[in-house]
C-alpha cells in the first residue's frame, strides 16, 4: 500500500521557506496599490473582493498585505483628523500630528508640518496603543489558521523622520543625538508592545523595518544605522522570538552594507529585495544561507515590459532566490498604469513555476 502524500498548508509552507527548510513550492505573495490595478486586475480575474483575489492567485498570506488588507495593534491620539488649511487646502493629521497634503488625483501625499519643529521632544505627547484590536487579531488567526498571517508593527525611524523632518534629524543626529535617542526609545517600545501583542495573538510573522536606502546609496550611514537603530532593532527581534513569530524587516532600496548586522540581529525574512537596486542574486548567494527574503521581482520596469519578459522575470528569480528561504513577490506595490495582462502574467508564470515537487493541488484551502 502506498503512503499517501501530505501536502503542506500555505502556513506550513511558508514556515519552512522561512526556515529554510525543503518545501513543495515557493511561497507567493502580492502587494498591489488601490484602487488601480488592484479593482481593473480583480475584475479582469473574474472577482470582487480581495479574498477571493487572494484564492484565485493562491496566495500563501494573510494579515498585512498594503493597500488591500491590513492588520495590527492601530494607535489612538487625539491629534487625528482632516481640516481645510487658511488657504483653503484640504489636509490631514495622522495620529502623530503629522500633516500630509496630497495630490490633485489624491495618488501621492507629502509631510508638510513636523510636529517636533514646533517642540522639544520632551513635550511631546506621544499616541497610545489600541490594546483591544488584539481581538481582531486572534479573529482573523482563527479565520486563516491555514495561512502564514503577517501584523504590522511601527516603523520607527520612518515616524521618528515625519515627526522631526528628514534635514533635520540628520543634522540632530550628528548635533544633538540625545534628542534622536530620546525619540527612537519611545517609538521602538511602542513596536515592541505591538510586536509582543501581534506574536501572543498567533501571527507568524511582524512587519517592520524602515526605509533606509535610496536606489543606489543608504539615506544614512552604515555606521550612523548601527549606532541609532541596529541595537534598537536587536530588542525588537528579541520581543518578536520571544512570543514565537518570525521578523519580517523591511527596508527599500539599496542596504547591502547592513545584511550582515541584520542577520546578526535576528532578522528572519528580509523583503523587498528590489533588483532594481540590488543584485538579487548575488544577495542570496553571500546571504541566503543565514536569511530568507521576499520580494524579487521590479515593479519599476514592470510596467515596459511585455508578458514574456514578465514571465522571464519570475523564472529567474524562482532560479536564483528559490527553491527555500524565498517567497516571490512583487518588490513593492504594483503600481497604477501597469499593464493588466502583465500582472496576469507574472502571477500565472508564479503558479506555473513555482513548484519544487510537483504533487495534488491540495494544501490550498
Amino acid at each position: 500500500m502506498s503512503t499517501p502524500i501530505t501536502v503542506p498548508t500555505p502556513r506550513e509552507r511558508c514556515y519552512r521557506a522561512v526556515k529554510r527548510e525543503e518545501v513543495d513550492m515557493v511561497p507567493l505573495s502580492i502587494w498591489i496599490e488601490s484602487p488601480e490595478p488592484f479593482r481593473g486586475f480583480s475584475s479582469a480575474l473574474g472577482v470582487n473582493d480581495v479574498e477571493r483575489l487572494l484564492r484565485r492567485l493562491r496566495i500563501d498570506y494573510r494579515g498585512f498585505l498594503p493597500n488591500i488588507s491590513w492588520l495590527g495593534i492601530r494607535l489612538v491620539s487625539s491629534r487625528e483628523g482632516w481640516f481645510t488649511d487658511s488657504g483653503g487646502k484640504r489636509l490631514y493629521r495622522d495620529v502623530f500630528g503629522v500633516v500630509y497634503g496630497f495630490s490633485s488625483d489624491g495618488r501621492t501625499s507629502m509631510h508638510v508640518e513636523h510636529p517636533l519643529e514646533l517642540m522639544e521632544v520632551r513635550e511631546y505627547e506621544f499616541p497610545e496603543l489600541r490594546e483591544e484590536d488584539v481581538g481582531e487579531v486572534e479573529k482573523l488567526r482563527r479565520s486563516f489558521e491555514d495561512y502564514c498571517v503577517v501584523g504590522y508593527a511601527l516603523q520607527p525611524f520612518e515616524t521618528a523622520c515625519a515627526l522631526f523632518g528628514y534635514s533635520r534629524i540628520f543634522r540632530l543626529m550628528l548635533l544633538e543625538p540625545w534628542k534622536v535617542e530620546f525619540v527612537l526609545d519611545k517609538l521602538f517600545s511602542i513596536a515592541e508592545r505591538q510586536a509582543a501583542l501581534l506574536a501572543e495573538a498567533g501571527v507568524d510573522q511582524v512587519y517592520s523595518g524602515d526605509d533606509v536606502g535610496t536606489q543606489t546609496t543608504m539615506m544614512i550611514s552604515p555606521e550612523l544605522w548601527r549606532r541609532f537603530l541596529k541595537p534598537r532593532y536587536g530588542k525588537l527581534a528579541r520581543a518578536i522570538h520571544k512570543h514565537g513569530a518570525f521578523f519580517h524587516f523591511h527596508s527599500d532600496g539599496w542596504i547591502e552594507p547592513i545584511i550582515q548586522d541584520l542577520i546578526e540581529i535576528g532578522v528572519d525574512v528580509l523583503e523587498p529585495l528590489q533588483p532594481e537596486a540590488m543584485d538579487i542574486a548575488s544577495v542570496k548567494r553571500l546571504y541566503g544561507d543565514r536569511l530568507s527574503f521576499e520580494g524579487g521581482i521590479g515593479v519599476q520596469r514592470l510596467p515596459r515590459m511585455s508578458p514574456s519578459e514578465v514571465v522571464a522575470e519570475v523564472k529567474r528569480a524562482l532560479e536564483v532566490m528559490g527553491p527555500t528561504g524565498y517567497t516571490l513577490r512583487p518588490s513593492h506595490t504594483i503600481l497604477p498604469g501597469t499593464p493588466l495582462e502583465n500582472i496576469i502574467a507574472l502571477y500565472d508564470a508564479a503558479n506555473k513555476y513555482r513548484r519544487v515537487n510537483v504533487s495534488s493541488s491540495a494544501g490550498f484551502p
